[in-house]
């Protein structure tokens, strides 16, 4: 068996894919172990973790079976039984739908509503949100004077929400770090205090 020769134009091009590779992977390695981070160390029970889960696709898929409020621009997420609403809708009737929808699961504690009579947000918008969760997120990693785990970061416009089972002290410090954040317009607590 001959082994097989680079040609220059083959070393280049692999490079060049090895490159585009790593630049595009860069961003997704953090928000990946991120996620790791959250679902190692999450303080939560486990049974907890799991129906917080449970409930949020329930919730998403009920609104998605819902021909009336199917395509609405809606974020469901849960943290220890509260439900916070986020995103857009064009009408009042479609956020009363889905706060029935909410508050109508047998797993829902509370409902927080910042759903917004609005048009949808473009792609731009979408994608700005997302990279400053992953932005508020590592904020909180490399601040090292909270524990990032206790804290579920969504972004909608612009604005960050903070969820969480955190102490006084640790909600103040998170809205700080996270306030320093470029682009982040507003901070909205969502916290349950013990």
């Amino acid at each position: 068996m001959t082994p097989t020769r680079c040609t220059p134009l083959k070393s280049v091009c692999l490079g060049l894919l090895l490159l585009a590779g790593s630049i595009l992977a860069g961003g997704c390695v953090p928000a990946v172990s991120l996620l790791a981070i959250d679902v190692v160390r999450d303080e939560r029970e486990p049974r907890a973790y799991w129906q917080d889960n449970k409930a949020e696709m329930d919730i998403r898929f009920s609104i998605y079976r819902n021909k009336t409020i199917s395509d609405t621009n809606v974020s469901v997420t849960i943290w220890n039984a509260v439900v916070l609403l986020t995103g857009e809708v064009p009408d009042q009737q479609a956020i009363d739908r889905i706060l029935d929808i909410a508050k109508s699961h047998h797993y829902t504690r509370q409902v927080v509503n910042r759903i917004e009579l609005a048009g949808r947000t473009n792609m731009a918008s979408r994608i700005n949100d997302s990279w400053l969760t992953g932005r508020a997120k590592t904020a909180l990693v490399v601040s090292g004077t909270v524990d990032p785990t206790r804290f579920k970061v969504v972004t909608e416009r612009a604005n960050v929400y903070l969820m969480g089972l955190v102490t006084s002290a640790e909600a103040t410090e998170a809205v700080m770090i996270v306030r320093s954040v470029p682009g982040v317009v507003r901070v909205i607590k969502v916290f349950e205090y013990f």
